[in-house]
């Protein structure tokens, strides 16, 4: 057997440089490191206040907007920053700005969005139910 080839376990199976040696190590951990932590996600508005985007329309469609942005939010949050509209497609059949173009009761259904005030016989979904998330009736 040659002495100078390396042998399983051996030296060669070590690392070169030591990890806290090497700036574009320590650069290529911190990189992976941002990359798998969740962004933040917004904080949401208190619940008797309407976000500023949601004046004019009625207290029931700005909170089923502010639950749906929250939904989205959420799942786009848990998904890899790079990939997110392509999975997001992929496990809703279309993509996130669709799903707002879609009527509010069935945004609901397919985000599994749970409410209190927006069960499916509720007066509230009844009334807003048929509308898109921005209030008009959806096609």
């Amino acid at each position: 057997m040659d002495k100078s080839s390396p042998r399983p376990g051996g030296p060669a199976d070590s690392l070169l440089i030591s990890p806290g040696k090497s700036s574009r190590l320590q650069e290529m951990r911190e990189r992976a490191a941002a990359a798998q932590r969740p962004a933040p996600a917004p904080a949401p508005a208190p619940a008797g206040k309407a976000l500023a985007s949601d004046e004019g329309f009625s207290p029931e469609l700005a909170l089923a907007r502010q639950l749906i942005d929250q939904a989205l939010t959420n799942i786009l949050a848990v998904l890899p920053a790079g990939k997110q509209g392509r999975l997001f497609k992929i496990r809703f059949g279309m993509e996130a700005d669709q799903i707002k173009e879609l009527p509010i009761e069935q945004s609901f259904k397919l985000l599994k969005i749970d409410h209190p005030q927006f069960n499916s016989r509720s007066t509230n979904m009844k009334r807003i139910g048929d509308l898109n998330y921005n209030g008009r009736q959806s096609n």
